[in-house]
């Protein structure tokens, strides 16, 4: 989500996830994977920590929100 001063920001890559869920009034990450086009576990195993965010899930985050591509690097570190 924008900041109060319209910048884009997010401490964490769950928090990316949520972000999305909240602005596209998403219930689960079914529905988030599904927006995406990924698969649901794939979002569960970033949110977890198990991987990290990857070049396909980055530039289907790019295309669905618009948020920068170096933005979103940023954001999943």
């Amino acid at each position: 989500m924008k900041d109060k001063n319209g910048q884009w920001s997010v401490s964490t890559p769950y928090k990316l996830f949520d972000d999305i869920r909240e602005m596209y009034n998403l219930k689960t990450d079914a529905q988030l994977a599904h927006i995406l086009n990924v698969r649901t576990p794939l979002i569960s195993k970033i949110r977890n920590g198990t991987i990290r965010i990857t070049p396909a899930v980055i530039i289907a985050v790019h295309e669905q929100t618009n948020i920068p591509i170096a933005k979103i690097k940023e954001m999943a570190r």
